[in-house]
């Protein structure tokens, strides 16, 4: 988006059970509107057939004037239930059922959202049930996207990467190695530094419920949010596609409804949503779109799982009291260091600030057998490090011993932003701001020799 963050806003919007019956958040969606769109930022929402009956006219008349937009959600889960399948024997048996049940399951709902909206392509799903197989039966049903995937969990989408990706027919939480195919995304954008290290992903959110539940947005002018928005920012020299996800359920914004949210706990969630809303609306380097709109520009830019690199400084406010209202506990408490995240088509690499080896590595291109979610167990280690000086020059030469041939990378930390390439054998060799300097090889089993030469 020439050097611009995308910022898009999406609403869960689903009919649910209440004290009153099953309903539609529609109270809700009429407030969350009202706040994106004072600020014309279009909203996608998530929906399902009941609550597209109950507010299609509301969301007709919003994706005229605003571009909002819809996702479908599946509950494959309950509908597969209500045909007799509550679990599965065997990996087999879950392909057979799936492959004879879920494509009537998904064409069965999105032929009634249609009817009631017809405006939509209705071509962007989550569902509750994620697989190999609802990725091959989405892609022919003309599905451009998949939302929904979480990093860094203890759920089936360990290992996968954040933001966009092309999702792999083989590893349904892994990208693709061939071209195209559906965009998976993550369900929301997080504070990775902290999530990483905490292991928590609930809590550090971008969500507006969770940065209230959490304590993280105690000060009126909300400097925790408002820093984590920055981060994204910050990593836009260096990313050819970076996107801010932000997400806040319309049930929570309606107390009357459900008598479950007060009218200060919902003043503070607007409060949240209009500072995001007002910042995505006045900054240049923010561009809003609905997630249509972001994947259909994917689609178009990349042809692979396009490589993201994120410099994230450990943001938690000093001292901060943090709520987790949402297991688990921290594994590792605050303050939290300087960390590089990286992933592209073949890898997910993690380094630690001073330390030039990944402290976790994921290898997508080739997965390990003996570890789960392409972890890989042991990190090839540099065997020897030469740097050196000529005149205007700096030389740097690696040995690297690996076992296999795997994905790899290397990180110098420091300010290199006064040099500029000369040569290098690495596959990519990309500065990092101020903070670092990145190297990105594919390493062949026994030695390998790597050298980056640089000038003033």
């Amino acid at each position: 988006m020439n050097g611009q963050l995308i910022y898009t806003f999406l609403s869960l919007a689903v009919t649910r059970d209440t004290p009153q019956g099953k309903m539609a958040p529609v109270d809700g969606m009429k407030l969350v509107a009202a706040l994106a769109h004072k600020y014309n930022i279009s909203v996608t929402w998530i929906i399902d057939s009941n609550s597209a009956q109950a507010a299609g006219n509301l969301l007709s008349q919003w994706h005229r004037e605003y571009k909002d937009d819809i996702i479908i959600q599946i509950d494959a889960v309950q509908a597969l239930n209500n045909i007799g399948f509550v679990s599965f024997g065997s990996k087999a048996e879950e392909f057979v059922i799936l492959r004879r049940h879920l494509p009537e399951i998904i064409s069965s709902e999105r032929k009634k959202i249609r009817e009631i909206l017809p405006w939509t392509e209705a071509n962007i799903a989550t569902v509750n049930l994620k697989s190999e197989v609802l990725i091959e039966i989405l892609e022919e049903q003309g599905f451009i996207g998949l939302l929904g995937h979480r990093w860094s969990t203890e759920t089936d989408d360990v290992g996968c990467p954040w933001s966009f990706f092309y999702s792999s027919r083989d590893h349904y939480n892994a990208p693709a190695q061939n071209p195209g195919g559906i965009v998976a995304v993550e369900n929301i954008s997080l504070d990775l530094n902290s999530t990483f290290y905490s292991g928590n992903n609930q809590v550090f959110s971008s969500e507006p419920f969770s940065l209230k539940a959490s304590g993280l947005n105690v000060d009126k002018d909300i400097a925790y949010p408002k820093t984590l928005l920055g981060q994204y920012l910050k990593n836009l020299h260096w990313d050819r596609f970076l996107i801010f996800l932000q997400q806040q359920p319309a049930y929570q914004m309606e107390y009357a409804s459900y008598n479950a949210y007060d009218k200060d706990t919902i003043s503070e969630l607007a409060a949240i949503m209009e500072e995001f809303f007002q910042t995505a609306k006045n900054n240049p380097n923010i561009e809003a779109l609905s997630l249509h709109q972001a994947i259909n520009f994917y689609k178009s830019e990349f042809e692979y799982t396009e490589s993201c690199s994120l410099a994230f400084d450990g943001i938690l406010p000093l001292n901060a009291d943090i709520n987790f209202y949402a297991p688990p506990e921290p594994k590792q408490k605050p303050p939290y260091p300087l960390t590089f995240f990286y992933y592209d088509k073949e890898c997910q690499l993690i380094f630690k600030e001073s330390q030039m080896t990944p402290i976790e590595m994921r290898n997508y291109f080739r997965p390990p057998f003996e570890t789960p979610n392409y972890l890989e167990k042991e990190t090839p280690s540099i065997s020897s490090f030469r740097p050196s000086r000529d005149r205007d020059k700096l030389i740097m030469e690696f040995e690297i011993e690996s076992i296999k041939q795997i994905p790899y990378g290397l990180v110098i930390w420091d300010d290199h932003s006064m040099f500029s390439l000369v040569s290098s054998n690495a596959r990519t060799v990309r500065w990092i701001g101020n903070d670092l300097l990145f190297i990105r090889i594919d390493l062949e089993e026994g030695l390998n020799r790597v050298e980056v030469s640089l000038t003033i």
